[in-house]
């Protein structure tokens, strides 16, 4: 924490425009101040506590040094004091250029006349400014080689404006000080007088006559003697009228000289010393006349630029930094922190006005990207946050550009900054106009901003959105003559480099059950998946690999066969237990058996294959767990929790009700025995369902299923809805078996914290079927029958999810749901798709769960309606915490959407 200071109730600030007239900064129409005070009542609700508002000298002080206008300065004040607001006076001793709202404020047009008549020791104009290492002059900033002729100035005009409050010195809590080029303490080292802009290296700006003159004192008071600075310097010079500053013949920056020689590192510290003491006499100055007049509560702010590029440039590490003059160099300068900001805050804040100074340092909502200008802006923050932390200093956070406030990565970066990483005391956003004009994210963020603050969540914010996209089924899937080639592998790898830059983070590859162990029990062929892998990772992307104990084939869009290994049946068949190859196949209520995957009935014989498969998976891969974003698990077809309903071995397909998978010999065993167990003895059985059965051989599921739909008899009858709860429960209990196998296999390994993940459809169609409602549901398993049962949510999906993710295990599970992508459709199949994505994510949101969303076929992404439908089911209240798109390479083939939406979605929603 701050020393001296409480992070509870933390401020946020935003900053005025820099005119209140947009147009021009002498004309201010009524209209302009009407929509300067909606804008500032809509801060207010949406809870800013202080506005900063620029002053700027050359505005008040415009003609004559004695002729003050605070006319402006005093209606915002008013405007701000009727909505109860704070009013924060940036008082502003630079030139300002906004291009985009074509706005100018120069400095006070008697400024530099006045100077050049009245001091004596300045020569001409080019004393007054920074003149850079190409002979450009700024006119930005009164160069600081003369702060012994303008301090005065801006003290006499922080005296005048204090005057202003003599009568309510209470409301005046902060002023922010200028001290240098956009009102930061730094050079004009890129700005737009010369070349020095963004991202390169920077000019230095200390080529003025005075500035000269002050190098050449700092050498003769630290060498006293030409004869020690020759030898330091390795120079031959024959007295200090021949020390220079660096040109060509003596470039500091080339070989790293500023940190390599005693010459470069002279030139850096006298530099940064110049600043430093600049910032120390501005802080000095304005507590001066605060105290002067009694304003001994009041605090002083200022403003560092973050300077975040060439940071980790290994030719020239830090150089942007040196030449905007914040920091020092010295002989182990890299790009790590080494205390550099402590250093120079340590000689520009007075340790008697420490605990009274508040920094405001920009660009916060920048991120490190090496890859862009070697910029470290996520770490330059925080050696400023633990700087300002260690000295007891304020410190408020400020985005660098108006445009980071449209965009939710900047918005995720400074939450990140504010609550998790660094203590702030609280932040400042530039400015209003972006924050209302057109700009529903930053007024969304900034509630949320806002209420963090207000409750001082030291913590992480919400859960970044996650984007991943699946693989194709086999990367031989590509090919038209269904071979593995290397146009295949080129293929996959041109489009692993595409979804990188959409913002995906991961890529969901089938682990095929049936393709690695094709050829026997203690046989396994990783080598497909090596390969995957190693060109995942090569790509700077992470994988989910689903451990698939189901066949590919058969289902939508499936366009590629892999049976499971065929040795499995054989194998299983050996257990006395098994009469014949049906009793370890789902068994329909036509007779139709199904072959995708094992029945659940059979999981006591096939749980110890899966559970050796897992195991051999874990040791095999265990040097990409750092990757592996989350295990998934089969559960059954299509690797989805449900039974094979509406697959391809019969009728059951979509949108028909589909069929009960449950008359397996197995499956009819376990259902007479659930029924004794839950009943205890046939009389109560009798009483139950209206029967006259004499024992249990006589207990049998439904023989015309049908009527057993038709009739509602699976609602409206104790017997129907007994066949459905024991069908459903089958299903819960071979979900939770499957899933604590994965648990118990990579909880005690390199993926103990690695979520384990599994699949439930969106069994969307037939929900409000008035003749069959929910019909579909209850064939796949997902949901149990009751009296009530409807087109309406009764809380089945919490009913279902709550009995497999238990209290002790949702830490560790991760929920997949199918349909985001869909609407509710009466007319289609009685489609309620939209209706079910809101319940099982309400169910996820009581439950605690996890819930990953996914669309169900690739279709409406070639349309916008179907990417519109996905982005309101990721940002309702109660959401999906991200997105897996079905697939890579329906993404690539969509002429008009797809990629590009993809792509747009991510950077809309990632935070």
């Amino acid at each position: 924490m701050l020393t001296g200071l409480k992070t509870s109730n933390r401020l946020v600030e935003v900053t005025a425009p820099l005119s209140v007239n947009l147009s021009n900064l002498q004309e201010r129409s009524e209209q302009e101040w009407k929509q300067f005070e909606q804008w500032v009542k809509e801060m207010k609700q949406l809870g800013v506590q202080d506005v900063v508002v620029p002053i700027f000298w050359g505005r008040v002080n415009e003609e004559d040094r004695r002729d003050f206008d605070w006319s402006y300065c005093l209606r915002v004040k008013r405007i701000l004091e009727s909505h109860r607001m704070g009013f924060v006076p940036e008082l502003c001793f630079h030139f300002i250029y906004a291009s985009q709202l074509n706005q100018v404020q120069t400095l006070p047009e008697w400024l530099w006349g006045e100077l050049l008549i009245t001091q004596s020791k300045v020569e001409k104009i080019s004393d007054l400014k920074y003149v850079s290492e190409t002979g450009e002059k700024s006119s930005e900033y009164v160069s600081l080689w003369s702060d012994e002729y303008v301090v005065p100035l801006y003290q006499e005009f922080i005296h005048e404006f204090l005057k202003l409050f003599q009568y309510n010195k209470e409301d005046l809590r902060k002023i922010i000080i200028s001290m240098g080029p956009s009102g930061e303490l730094r050079y004009p080292s890129f700005d737009l007088h010369d070349w020095g802009g963004y991202p390169n290296r920077g000019t230095l700006q200390c080529y003025s006559r005075l500035a000269k003159k002050s190098f050449v004192q700092y050498v003769m008071d630290k060498y006293g003697a030409i004869e020690a600075v020759n030898e330091a310097w390795d120079r031959i010079m024959n007295n200090f009228g021949q020390v220079e500053l660096p040109d060509r013949n003596y470039d500091i920056f080339k070989d790293k000289a500023y940190i390599n020689t005693q010459y470069g590192r002279d030139v850096v510290n006298w530099y940064h010393s110049c600043l430093v003491e600049h910032g120390n006499r501005m802080l000095t100055a304005s507590f001066k006349e605060l105290d002067n007049l009694f304003f001994n509560h009041a605090k002083v702010g200022f403003r560092i630029a973050g300077v975040h590029w060439k940071i980790s440039d290994p030719v020239e590490p830090r150089v942007a930094e040196i030449t905007s003059g914040i920091i020092d160099t010295h002989e182990k300068l890299s790009y790590y922190d080494q205390g550099e900001y402590v250093t120079a805050l340590e000689k520009i804040v007075p340790e008697e006005y420490r605990d009274r100074t508040v920094l405001h340092f920009t660009c916060v909502e920048k991120e490190n990207k090496d890859h862009k200008g070697y910029s470290r802006g996520g770490d330059l923050s925080g050696w400023i946050a633990d700087a300002a932390n260690k000295l007891g200093i304020g410190l408020v956070a400020e985005n660098g550009v108006s445009d980071a406030l449209y965009h939710n990565r900047s918005w995720d970066q400074m939450e990140k900054m504010l609550f998790r990483e660094v203590p702030f005391h609280g932040v400042n956003l530039k400015s209003i106009q972006t924050l209302m004009e057109e700009n529903p994210i930053g007024r969304q963020r900034l509630t949320r901003m806002v209420e963090g603050l207000k409750n001082d969540l030291s913590t992480v914010p919400k859960r970044k959105r996650v984007f991943r996209v699946m693989g194709p089924l086999h990367v031989k899937a590509t090919s038209h003559r269904k071979l593995l080639e290397d146009e295949q592998w080129f293929e996959f790898d041109r489009q692993l480099k595409l979804i990188k830059e959409t913002g995906v983070t991961a890529v969901s590859i089938d682990v095929w059950w049936g393709l690695v162990q094709a050829n026997g029990e203690n046989s396994y062929d990783w080598r497909y998946y090596d390969t995957i892998v190693r060109k995942i990772r090569s790509n700077g992307l992470n994988w989910v690999p689903i451990l698939s104990f189901h066949q590919a084939g058969g289902n939508v869009n499936d366009d590629f066969l892999q049976l499971i290994p065929l040795w499995v049946w054989g194998k299983l068949m050996e257990y006395p237990e098994i009469k014949c190859i049906s009793d370890l196949q789902y068994v329909s209520e036509t007779g139709d058996a199904s072959i995708e995957y094992v029945s659940l009935w059979a999981d006591r014989f096939v749980m110890p294959y899966y559970r050796k498969f897992m195991e051999a998976f874990r040791d095999h891969y265990s040097e990409f767990a750092d990757m592996t974003e989350e295990v998934n698990v089969s559960l059954g077809p299509a690797g989805e929790l449900r039974y094979p309903s509406y697959n391809a071995h019969d009728w059951g397909d979509y949108p028909n009700r589909g069929t009960l998978q449950c008359y397996s010999r197995l499956a009819k065993e376990s259902f007479r025995k659930w029924v004794v167990d839950y009943y205890q003895d046939i009389e109560s059985v009798n009483k139950a369902w209206g029967t006259h059965i004499k024992d249990e051989e006589e207990i049998h599921l439904p023989a015309d299923v049908d009527a057993f739909f038709t009739s509602k008899d699976y609602i409206h009858t104790v017997y129907g809805r007994n066949v459905i709860e024991w069908y459903n429960r089958s299903l819960v209990k071979h979900g939770r078996r499957v899933l604590q196998q994965a648990l118990d296999v990579f909880g005690t390994s390199e993926y103990r914290e690695t979520p384990i993940g599994f699949k439930i459809p969106g069994i969307h169609w037939n929900i409000s079927d008035p003749e069959m409602p929910r019909s579909s549901e209850i064939t796949a398993g997902l949901i149990a029958s009751h009296e009530n049962l409807s087109a309406k949510n009764h809380g089945e999906y919490k009913e279902f999810l709550g009995k497999i993710v238990t209290p002790d295990i949702k830490d560790r599970l991760e929920l997949h749901f199918t349909c985001l992508e869909k609407y509710n459709m009466d007319y289609k199949g009685y489609s309620r798709a939209e209706d079910l994505v809101i319940w099982m994510a309400e169910a996820a949101y009581v439950l605690g769960v996890e819930v990953m969303g996914e669309n169900a076929t690739p279709h409406e992404l070639l349309i916008k309606e179907g990417w519109e439908q996905v982005e309101r089911a990721l940002t309702r209240e109660k959401s999906y915490k991200g997105l897996t798109v079905l697939r890579m390479q329906d993404l690539m083939s969509a002429p008009e959407y797809g990629l590009a939406s993809f792509k747009e979605l991510i950077q809309k929603l990632s935070y």
